[in-house]
This record gives structure tokens, sequence and C-alpha cells, in this order.
């Protein structure tokens, strides 16, 4: 083999190996979500533009809840989120619902329009979903007051199960 070959793929080896390494150590740094660990924070806009942090509501039980507005499953689970809502909501529970659409605002505003959730719509980014491993939707997870995971769960949720986790986790069920 020539010596202008030999160092082409050499050279083409090394960079192919610092790439990976690259993303290896990219994907190392970055929080992931896992049962019993702390939930990753994020600052995400809702739909009038405000920003929202999940540690703002450290010390409540929040249910985030992955969604598209292209999702069958979705579609049927937004009235059990919002039926949910309208009766746990209070000091100890907030339910945030982060839409991973990624063509705009518009679909998700008609969404919204549609479904008219009483609690508040984020528009989340792709750093967000990855964080979170979000790869089916619908994906929810359960976040004690501590800040920590506590369920996740994947499809449509059944409000009763969620509703008996969510009392397992409230601060005030706890002082009972």
């Amino acid at each position: 083999m020539p010596q202008s070959n030999l160092t082409k793929y050499v050279t083409l080896a090394a960079l192919v190996a610092a790439g990976g390494i690259f993303l290896y150590q990219s994907q190392a740094v970055r929080p992931r979500a896992s049962l019993e660990q702390a939930a990753p924070d994020f600052r995400l806009a809702d739909l009038s533009g405000r920003t929202v942090t999940l540690s703002s509501y450290k010390g409540r039980v929040v249910l985030l809840n992955f969604w598209a507005s292209w999702c069958d499953s979705c579609k049927e689970e937004m009235p059990a989120l919002n039926d949910l809502y309208k009766r746990r909501r209070g000091a100890d529970f907030e339910l945030l619902a982060a839409s991973v659409d990624t063509t705009g605002r518009q679909p998700v505003m008609l969404f919204a329009a549609r479904f008219e959730p009483a609690f508040p719509i984020l528009l989340a980014d792709s750093a967000v979903q990855d964080a979170y491993s979000v790869r089916d939707l619908p994906t929810s997870f359960l976040i004690g007051p501590d800040g920590r995971i506590a369920r996740r769960y994947v499809g449509p949720i059944d409000p009763k199960v969620v509703e008996n986790d969510i009392l397992e986790l409230s601060p005030a069920a706890k002082k009972s």
C-alpha cells in the first residue's frame, strides 16, 4: 500500500475514534431520567411565553407528561389527564404537559383549543426529551416532592393508578 493511502487511512481512523470518544463523553455528562434519581431540571416556555422550570415545583408532587398533537394515544389520554388535574390540583400537586411537536407552536395551540386543558402546556425541546429518554408517546413521570422520579408510565395513564401513586407521595397524606 502506498504511503499516502496508509496516511489517509490512519488519519481517517483517528478521526473516527476521536468522534466516538466525543460522542461517548457528551452522552456521559447529560443527566438521564431514571427511577429514584433526581428529575432533570428544565426551562421551557408555556403557550403564553412564560418560562417554567421544574425546580420551581420542588416540594410538590409533579406529573410530567410528554405528548404530541399528532399522537392518537395522547388525544385519548388528554381528557383523563384533565379530570385527574381538576380532582388533585392544589398546593401539593401539579401536572405539566410537555409537547414534543417539532412543527412549531401552531399545532400545539390547536390541540389546546380542542381539549382545553386546565394545566400548563409546555413546549419541550429535543434536549429535554432526550434527558428524559422519551421514545414512546405518551410518556409520563411522577416526580416526588423531593424532586426524584418515583414512577414512569409509558402509554396512556390509568387515572386510578396514578392518583393512588400521587396520594402515596403527597406531603399532605404523609402528615395524616
